[in-house]
């Protein structure tokens, strides 16, 4: 925007008023500048208030389920990597493939390289999926149906996810058999 002001005096008035002379302010704005910079203060007050706030834990929960598919998906390829990507180093690991709790990833990685190279399954669903939020921890519960062929079983699943310095990593894993119906 280009403009600058001048004070001046205004011209002298008859000797019969005392009175100093006002001084007048004289201005000179570029005026399609003025009018472009108001319609885009106008354009973003409208924006502000026609766009609510992004809810944090709305955007936490797609974070959470974006790497929970991450990982299943490697599954489906027989490469557990993704999955061991979204694991933190003290992670705790129950699943009805151990006789005891598993402890950090040392131990969830040795077992998840047997199956390095084996689909465990044809494809998943993620059911009723829920994620709840409490400071830097969240809580991942669903149901995990997993397709393999003709075959399908059903799982309860709870991830306990950490939020770290690089991210969102599961602190806790448990997976059990759903009772069958």
């Amino acid at each position: 925007m280009v403009g600058y002001c001048l004070v001046r005096s205004a011209p002298r008035r008859p000797a019969r008023d005392s009175r100093r002379a006002p001084k007048k302010l004289s201005c000179s704005v570029e005026v399609s500048a003025l009018n472009r910079l108001i319609a885009l203060c106008a354009a973003a007050a409208a924006f502000s208030v026609a766009l609510p706030a992004a809810d944090p834990e709305t955007e936490t929960a797609r974070q959470i389920l974006a790497l929970e598919r991450q990982g299943m998906d490697g599954w489906t390829k027989g490469d557990p990597g993704p999955q061991l990507a979204t694991f933190a180093p003290e992670i705790t690991y129950f699943h009805i493939m151990t006789d005891k709790r598993l402890d950090g990833l040392p131990a969830v990685k040795e077992l998840y390289e047997r199956f390095r190279g084996t689909p465990l399954f044809d494809s998943y669903e993620i059911v009723d999926p829920s994620v709840q939020v409490a400071g830097d921890v969240a809580v991942l519960t669903y149901i995990f149906v997993r397709h393999n062929g003709d075959a399908t079983s059903r799982w309860n699943a709870t991830e306990v996810y950490q939020r770290k310095k690089d991210g969102w990593r599961i602190i806790h894993t448990h997976f059990s058999a759903t009772r069958t119906q």
